[in-house]
């Protein structure tokens, strides 16, 4: 691999890690060690929407 697809690679994962897929992966990673709060906070964020994307 040539050093300037590697530089590529490196700065699109370095994008993707902050993007809210990467912010998910992190979270549902670190599942275990979520306090009751945390999962509260969380859950506020699932609960269904009227008008929402899911529907």
């Amino acid at each position: 691999m040539s050093e300037k697809a590697r530089e590529a690679r490196r700065k699109g994962g370095a994008v993707s890690a902050r993007s809210l897929d990467g912010y998910i992966t992190r979270i549902v990673d670190r599942a275990p060690e979520l306090t009751d709060a945390q999962i509260a906070r969380l859950r506020t964020l699932l609960r269904p929407v009227s008008g929402g994307a899911a529907e």
